[in-house]
């Protein structure tokens, strides 16, 4: 009796049979070409953001892009690394060869993460994270 006991028991433990996928999933990809246009797009909606400007500084220029792909037909999204620029306040020299001209400090600059998408080739949303999401994120107006 025992002995059968166990072996009904075995029975029911066992794992499923592996299942086939009933419908190929296609990726959501898109084109380089596609993505350097959602890029360029945020970087004109950027230069045009007075907010972003006095939050972070100038847009100098791209660094890498981190990813790109279509959430949904028609749509393009990317990511992207971007470095800012700040300048600070101007002063005037008071001593050597240069003294009585008036130089501006730079403040160094940043590197943040950009999230860009695009809907029939116009910018619907884009938001710049300062230090990789943990901060402050600023939304861009399209």
């Amino acid at each position: 009796m025992r002995g059968l006991l166990l072996v009904a028991c075995a029975a029911a433990f066992q794992a499923p049979a592996p299942r086939q996928p009933s419908a190929l999933v296609r990726r959501a990809t898109c084109t380089p070409a596609e993505a350097n246009k959602v890029v360029n797009l945020a970087k004109q909606a950027i230069g045009r953001d007075a907010g972003v400007k006095d939050a972070l500084g100038a847009l100098q220029r791209v660094e890498n892009i981190l990813g790109s792909g279509s959430p949904a037909p028609g749509a393009v999204a990317v990511s992207f690394s971007a470095s800012f620029r700040r300048q600070g306040n101007p002063f005037k020299l008071a001593f050597g060869k240069e003294a009585g001209t008036t130089k501006v400090a730079n403040r160094g600059s940043n590197v943040s993460q950009i999230k860009a998408r695009a809907d029939g080739g116009k910018l619907v949303s884009c938001s710049i994270q300062m230090d990789g999401g943990w901060g402050r994120t600023i939304n861009v107006r399209c």
